[in-house]
């Protein structure tokens, strides 16, 4: 059985956070994500709508394996116990702002948003747990070059929004019919969502595209200004000369020259050989889940009421911040996060 995670009661990246090792990440219908431990055991849950990175109020279970005790600790310290413990969180991510991307790895391609939208960030625990309303997560914000951060923006789990919830949370619906909870004010789910804003207002950079080099001696004064390439320049770009020009506006471009305006009188004689970037100045506020805040408020184990693992590091390390929704990159603003940009 150590294909179904209950061989061990670790929770890491080794162990595949002890959900069944051969849901893959890269399957596009069966995705881990939607996995999780409750009093039945391994249950898939399969939502009812199209929109695979978003979440449906509409849905089935389907119970892969039954385990007794599957979503409960160990007592006693016994061995071969197949509870898996403390109900953690196993991947985090933004949800697809197009919502038809399938739950994997690489999944979709959307990279950016628009301001003043609202954006879903999802916390998936490897149990079913119960996510008050108001819980939150932290976002943090940046230039287009990953810097000058700026502040940071709260995103809210809210409530489902229906009347009635169900949840097989006891052992008494292990073996009748699930638990009913009425207007319970949050979530009951492995995939809990957290909504926010994006800004309003854009963070604004320079962002270097092509470096190169001077080809010709360029007079006080000049304003054409020879270069070994002008590859992707285009009028408005910007060009910087090391001690000599900082972000001054092209205005025309030659098959081997730019031309700046006039008023960026050069003061000193630019030499031959002199490195030269060219950059676009752009508006876009990148947005990053914060693994060093987790999250706060109320999540609690749906198996006994105790609170969840609430923590991004520890254990799980960054590789829980994953592109599995098909919504923004990785590899930006630090090894291992998870970005989506947002444009006017």
């Amino acid at each position: 059985m150590a294909l179904w995670g209950i061989s061990t009661t670790s929770e890491t990246a080794a162990n595949n956070y002890a959900i069944p090792k051969h849901l893959s990440e890269n399957d596009r219908n069966n995705s881990p994500w939607n996995c999780f431990a409750d009093v039945r055991g391994w249950v898939y849950r399969r939502y009812g709508t199209s929109e695979y990175s978003g979440l449906s109020s509409s849905y089935y279970d389907e119970v892969l394996v039954p385990v007794a005790g599957l979503n409960t600790t160990p007592t006693g310290g016994e061995i071969g116990g197949t509870g898996i413990g403390t109900a953690g969180p196993i991947a985090v991510f933004f949800e697809d702002p197009n919502r038809s991307s399938r739950i994997s790895v690489g999944g979709g391609a959307t990279s950016g948003i628009s301001t003043n939208n609202t954006v879903y960030a999802h916390v998936v625990f490897n149990e079913l747990v119960f996510a008050g309303a108001g819980a939150t997560m932290r976002i943090r914000t940046f230039d287009a070059n990953d810097a000058n951060e700026s502040t940071s923006i709260v995103a809210y789990a809210s409530s489902a929004g229906v009347s009635t919830q169900f949840a097989w949370s006891s052992t008494a619906a292990q073996h009748g019919s699930p638990d009913v909870f009425v207007n319970y004010n949050g979530q009951i789910t492995n995939r809990v969502s957290f909504a926010f804003t994006s800004p309003s207002t854009l963070l604004t950079t320079n962002v270097n595209f092509l470096t190169t080099g001077i080809t010709t001696v360029v007079a006080i004064g000049g304003t054409n200004i020879f270069v070994d390439s002008v590859s992707g320049v285009s009028v408005g770009s910007s060009l910087t000369v090391s001690g000599k020009l900082t972000n001054v506006p092209v205005v025309s471009i030659g098959d081997t020259f730019v031309r700046i305006g006039t008023a960026n009188t050069i003061g000193t004689t630019i030499v031959a050989g002199t490195a030269t970037t060219f950059s676009t100045f752009t508006r876009a506020t990148k947005l990053s889940i914060d693994l060093t805040r987790g999250f706060i408020g109320v999540i609690t184990d749906g198996s006994n009421g105790v609170g969840v693992i609430s923590s991004f590091s520890s254990q799980f390390g960054d590789v829980i911040l994953r592109n599995v929704g098909g919504a923004g990159t990785t590899g930006s603003v630090g090894i291992g996060t998870t970005t989506i940009t947002t444009f006017a």
